[in-house]
């Protein structure tokens, strides 16, 4: 692992200690597509574009450098302003069970939890009523637990823009069990949203024994997220490659969760900022600043500057 980028020492903005490694040039110079998570990864400590990282996105397009978003968001809560900057056509979503063509709008591929284990799911999450609200993602539009939009505002666990995402994003179901065994054949992923952070590892132990056919993440503290066994960031990107005729070697992945790690690790070139998760870090070939300061722009320019 190779930290690419000092905060302190950073003299210039794309060349760094690492641009003379001949072997990883060599790497980079094979990037044909860079698949990024959007929240603290690509996305500023407000959840925010940048406009430096916007105009970064759009030159490697144009430098024909497909990128692509890889999120654990749906994909009707990607805003516009994200999802049509121009050059961007595949968004990897609801951390890989579907993909989709962001220009026509269009589901590519999806991956729908199997009923029994979303019965299995709920099972599991009526034992703690009062503290587990939960999540449910279908075709692309999430729905959540209206007890857990109407808490927002007093819980301190929740950072302000998440909150402002959260409200702006959900559509809010007064009777979230009654809405997901409607939905229990087309659901894309399902979460825990957990704010009794001690009952975290009781909850994924009772994940791992009691519901089969599961593939289970996190990319927040008091967020689990789980979708069908076959999912995951890496299984997305081998979609989206597939779609492209690019080897995965050919990728450049940036992320900083756990959720991000199977992504990062299958890449030719796994990025962690520096504000990620001891997983995402332990996955990453390189390691740059953090979210907050563009670093995710810094390198794509990087990567665009050594290609050529």
């Amino acid at each position: 692992m190779i930290e690419s980028k000092n905060l302190e020492n950073f003299k210039d903005k794309y060349i760094d200690e690492f641009t003379d490694d001949e072997e990883m040039n060599d790497r980079i110079k094979k990037i044909k597509a860079i698949a990024f998570d959007l929240d603290d990864t690509a996305l500023d400590g407000q959840g925010r574009l940048s406009e430096e990282t916007r105009e970064a996105i759009i030159m490697a397009a144009e430098a024909g450098i497909e990128p692509i978003i890889a999120s654990g968001r749906s994909f009707y809560s990607i805003p516009d302003e994200i999802s049509q900057v121009p050059g961007i056509r595949y968004a990897i979503c609801s951390n890989g069970a579907n993909v989709f063509d962001t220009v026509n709008r269009e589901c590519l591929s999806a991956m729908f939890l199997n009923p029994h284990s979303v019965e299995q799911i709920v099972k599991v999450a009526d034992d703690y009523i009062d503290t587990v609200y939960l999540d449910a993602f279908t075709r692309g539009v999430p729905h959540s637990d209206r007890r857990l939009l109407d808490t927002l505002l007093s819980n301190e666990k929740i950072s302000e823009h998440r909150k402002k995402y959260l409200r702006k994003t959900r559509h809010a179901e007064d009777d979230i069990r009654a809405f997901i065994n409607e939905k229990k054949s087309e659901l894309d992923c399902m979460n825990y949203n957990v704010f009794d952070t001690e009952l975290f590892e009781e909850l994924v132990g009772r994940l791992q024994r009691e519901v089969d056919d599961i593939y289970y993440t996190s990319s927040l503290p008091q967020l689990i997220e789980i979708s069908y066994k076959d999912a995951g960031k890496g299984s997305g990107l081998r979609s989206v490659c597939k779609i492209l005729g690019l080897d995965l070697s050919e990728v450049a992945a940036f992320g900083n969760a756990d959720n991000d790690a199977d992504m990062i690790r299958l890449a030719g070139i796994g990025y962690a900022v520096s504000n990620s998760s001891q997983v995402a870090l332990d996955a990453a070939d390189i390691i740059i600043g953090p979210n907050w300061d563009n670093s995710v722009a810094d390198e794509i320019k990087r990567i665009i500057s050594i290609k050529d």
